[in-house]
């Protein structure tokens, strides 16, 4: 990319305009492909049963991928519904512009909070007698009629009502002619690894929303499938479905490319800032925990453990540089670390590294970081940190 070249950024979740060699200082960034956003999207779209909506999960900033970049672009193409997890995350979005139908899928404590949701046209979730008894407590206050969610745990052991208290919940809402019903909805656990267990809490859920619109008369979307389900099982997707990883190109389970192939969004990338040349027997980073056999070029990058960049990721991951493989050596320090470049011809400093993502022929996926610290893939996006610049390509 030329280094004059215009791009939008996104800083602590507020855009910026500015010449590329002046958007941040410290050579460590993610970049945010929107095409293969757009194309996870338009997949998911073609993969759901017919008629079935989208609403887009972007809870923890889209799971680290920046939920004000995702959400511009998710509402441009037309999705449903979009999916937060706190009130905060619903006003960021609010005040970045989003128009699109917002679900706070998190409780709302104190009950005080429901008139911010309110205020700013957010959709909360009940769960308990007591939320709705506050919310219609609000409704009543304002002469307003207010638009909610209501949620069921059917398995998930969270938030949610229990079935066999939902139904006396679903008798009271039906009397309300304050605040309206206009979704419900429940998680699944183990959609990933237990279709027998899946297909019990789906089971316990319909039977809740054939009774809520058979005997109450009620009229709302359900929905239950995240992105697993929604590979999975096709009897889940009912109303709506609420993919949250795939739509990063993220996979839910082994082999889920056979469903469907997504292509990861998201690439970390830095730059060689130091490079040395060492003899045999140096010893590299805190601990002494990597000494080199041979004479070696070792490459400092502006990446650290404060950047989200896991200590665990010490002598064991791998990153790219010009194409190939280098190891990291040492243990990964707060904001630098150290990788071996030695087998790579013509190193300099200002060579792209990259973290996540391809280079030449190679790839560094998420799966294989995630992999090294036993975990799972959306942690690690997760946890990239937020100071760090995402740049729309």
């Amino acid at each position: 990319m030329n280094k004059h070249a215009f791009a939008r950024v996104v800083v602590n979740n507020k855009f910026c305009r500015t010449k590329q060699k002046t958007v941040f200082f410290r050579q460590n960034w993610v970049e945010i492909d929107k095409s293969d956003f757009h194309f996870n999207l338009k997949k998911i779209k073609e993969y759901v049963a017919k008629d079935a909506k989208i609403m887009a999960v972007m809870k923890s900033d889209a799971y680290g991928h920046s939920a004000v970049v995702v959400a511009k672009e998710a509402q441009e193409a037309g999705v449903s519904w979009i999916a937060v997890s706190s009130l905060e995350e619903g006003i960021i979005l609010r005040e970045a512009g989003i128009k699109s139908n917002i679900l706070i899928l998190g409780n709302i404590y104190p009950y005080e909070n429901f008139q911010v949701a309110v205020a700013h046209c957010l959709t909360s979730t009940i769960s308990k007698i007591s939320e709705f008894i506050s919310l219609e407590n609000l409704a009543i206050k304002l002469n307003k009629r207010i638009d909610f969610h209501f949620k069921i745990d059917t398995g998930m052991g969270r938030i949610g009502s229990l079935s066999e208290t939902a139904y006396s919940i679903l008798q009271r809402i039906v009397q309300s002619n304050k605040i309206s019903m206009t979704g419900m909805y429940t998680h699944f656990s183990v959609a990933d690894t237990d279709p027998l267990f899946t297909q019990l809490q789906l089971n316990t859920f319909i039977k809740i929303v054939k009774f809520a619109r058979s005997d109450l008369g009620l009229k709302f979307i359900a929905h239950a499938a995240n992105s697993a389900a929604l590979f999975k099982s096709k009897r889940a997707h009912l109303d709506m479905v609420r993919p949250g990883l795939s739509l990063y190109g993220l996979t839910p389970f082994k082999f889920s490319e056979r469903f469907l192939k997504v292509k990861p969004v998201l690439s970390w990338k830095t730059r060689v800032t130091f490079l040395k040349k060492v003899s045999s027997g140096f010893c590299v980073s805190y601990g002494r925990a990597f000494v080199t056999n041979r004479v070696s070029i070792i490459a400092t990058i502006p990446v650290g453990y404060h950047d989200g960049y896991n200590r665990l990721l010490s002598n064991k991951a791998d990153v790219l540089v010009r194409g190939k493989r280098c190891p990291i050596v040492g243990k990964v320090t707060m904001n630098m670390t150290m990788i071996d470049v030695t087998g790579i011809k013509d190193v300099i400093i200002g060579d792209e590294v990259v973290l996540i993502g391809t280079q030449g022929k190679e790839h560094i996926k998420v799966d294989e970081i995630a992999k090294i610290r036993n975990t799972i893939n959306y942690e690690v996006t997760c946890n990239i940190s937020a100071r760090i610049p995402r740049i729309i390509v």
